[in-house]
């Protein structure tokens, strides 16, 4: 078939020293991809530093963008036949998200926005009850465990320094409305990818492609329209740097994501995601030195322990991989894991599901 890649071969331990090698390059390539994306985030956001979110997402987008070119390129995946029109209303869902979630950070610190970005459960659950589905009770008490662990975390001692004390006590609630906003764009960018992605033929970098040029476009016209292209220009010559690595660690980190799913299977990169949502919090807390007293760490053990189940109870029904999977199946398998990275945050690989309504 013009433009597939064919029967793609996943790795084994059976392939001995090769699934190895590929395990490392996987594993390393996404933890440092997106430790380094986190910590240049907080650098960014902290100490007073503010973000200008559309000059963020113009310039990381546009990054993106290349990067898929490339890769479909290389790939050499076949236009996509989803309509133009879906795919810029997916732009606009997953410019949403970006921007609300970087906004957050004018509010929140940033151990707080990996731990409520991990509530992305609620929304696709109340999108889901809305549709009809039904979920096991089990689910409905682990989001309960994740969030009441979210707020022991937030309303324990002081975790925020005093160059970032603005960002606490009620600022902090304005920051919890913009990542619920930021979550309600995530469920409702993956809602409706699955739709079109069940109509029509995309492959993984034509999506991100299509989307992130979309994210470009927007941002673009958006800095026109509100006349802040002169403050982009300021940026851009202010924090260029910062700009410039936050777009080419978060462009890495979605080729790793893609190889590690093409290598090795969706379970395997949420595994990674998972180990690196865990990781970069502790190194924030390190590196940034936020204070953390016993119920902050009650809450935190609790919220990441439930994460842990989550992603263990998934894993427990996902049948055995198969030593070969077709191209087709890589690419919806990469629809639900990199479709929340085309957001700039990098948090999506990891995110962790809801899992299988019972109706199913």
């Amino acid at each position: 078939m013009a433009g597939s890649s064919g029967d793609a071969e996943q790795l084994t331990p059976d392939h001995g020293i090769v699934y190895w090698r590929w395990l490392a390059f996987s594993f390393f390539g996404i933890m440092v991809s997106f430790i380094l994306y986190g910590i240049v985030m907080e650098y960014a956001t902290s100490g007073g530093r503010k973000l200008h979110e559309l000059s963020l997402i113009f310039v990381t987008s546009s990054l993106y963008t290349t990067t898929a070119y490339v890769g479909k390129t290389i790939r050499g995946e076949r236009p996509t036949t989803v309509p133009t029109y879906k795919l810029f209303v997916v732009a606009m869902l997953s410019m949403g998200s970006t921007f609300f979630s970087v906004r957050s950070l004018r509010y929140v610190i940033f151990p707080v926005q990996v731990l409520a970005k991990s509530c992305k459960p609620i929304p696709v659950m109340i999108m889901g009850a809305f549709l009809g589905k039904k979920y096991p009770l089990k689910k409905y008490l682990n989001v309960c465990i994740i969030v009441l662990g979210i707020a022991l975390f937030m309303m324990g001692g002081n975790a925020v320094k005093a160059d970032d004390a603005e960002k606490g006590g009620t600022t902090m609630l304005l920051g919890c409305v913009m990542l619920f906003l930021s979550l309600s764009f995530d469920g409702a960018t993956g809602a409706y990818e699955d739709k079109i992605m069940q109509r029509d033929h995309v492959g993984p970098f034509e999506l991100m492609f299509n989307i992130q040029l979309g994210k470009a476009i927007l941002a673009f016209l958006s800095l026109v329209i509100f006349n802040e292209v002169n403050y982009f220009l300021q940026m851009v010559q202010e924090t260029g740097p910062v700009l410039l690595a936050l777009g080419v660690t978060g462009a890495m980190g979605q080729v790793f994501i893609f190889v590690t799913i093409a290598k090795f299977g969706a379970l395997m990169c949420s595994l990674i995601g998972l180990g690196r949502k865990i990781v970069t919090l502790i190194v924030s807390i390190i590196i940034y030195q936020h204070p953390v007293d016993t119920q902050q760490g009650i809450g935190l053990s609790m919220a990441v322990g439930a994460m842990v189940y989550n992603f263990a109870d998934r894993g427990g029904k996902r049948k055995p991989a198969k030593p070969t999977v077709a191209a087709r199946d890589v690419e919806e398998a990469d629809g639900v894991e990199l479709k929340g990275l085309l957001s700039a945050e990098g948090t999506s690989a990891e995110d962790e599901s809801v899992g299988e309504p019972s109706d199913r």
